[in-house]
């Protein structure tokens, strides 16, 4: 009889162990990302959010009135100029005293030309729903030139008549949007 050997399949304790190591970082590795990855998952939300509020302010000055006089002046709609308004006195930056949001006039979002102002809280025009905490709002508004007719003769708008309105909203985790227009004057009607 001859002594034939046979070739044993299976692991040993030492593979199995290296096998349970390998994967066990494999995993860690997996569910680290994961983690990551469901932790900032919110930040598209909080961007969308601020992005929103800056929109939605952007919009409520944008409907404001951009007059010679200001919005409580019976003479809103027919003057051409500042000193042809009540008391001669034309639309100022700023808002009159104990006057609330939504203004009546685009001016009364910004404190001066050309300065960034902060508003206190972004609240929407409607009352019953709250704004999210956390946020906070600046505007700035700028006399700007807009050209009208690029195809044939420049027409442009000019700086008296057109502002530029840029909304800055910042967030909870320096989440930021900027939201831009343009206002032209309206009136005379």
């Amino acid at each position: 009889m001859s002594s034939v050997r046979r070739r044993q399949f299976g692991l040993t304790l030492i593979e199995l162990i290296i096998f349970i190591v390998i994967v066990s970082v494999g995993l860690v590795g997996i569910v680290g990302v994961l983690n990551i990855t469901v932790w900032h998952s919110a930040d598209p939300m909080l961007q969308k959010q601020a992005q929103t509020l800056a929109e939605g302010l952007l919009e409520e000055i944008q409907t404001g009135y951009f007059a010679y006089c200001d919005g409580a002046d019976v003479k809103l709609k027919y003057v051409t100029s500042a000193a042809a308004c009540t008391g001669g006195i034309g639309d100022s930056y700023g808002p009159e005293v104990g006057e609330e949001r939504p203004y009546d006039t685009v001016k009364d979002y910004a404190s001066a030309v050309n300065t960034t102002t902060s508003l206190t809280s972004v609240l929407p025009i409607e009352s019953s729903i709250a704004a999210p905490a956390g946020y906070s709002a600046s505007v700035i508004i700028v006399p700007t030139t807009l050209d009208t007719d690029v195809i044939a003769t420049s027409n442009p708008v000019s700086s008296v008549d057109s502002l530029l309105i840029r909304v800055t909203v910042t967030g909870p985790g320096a989440t930021q949007a900027i939201a831009e227009g343009f206002k032209t004057r309206q009136v005379p009607q």
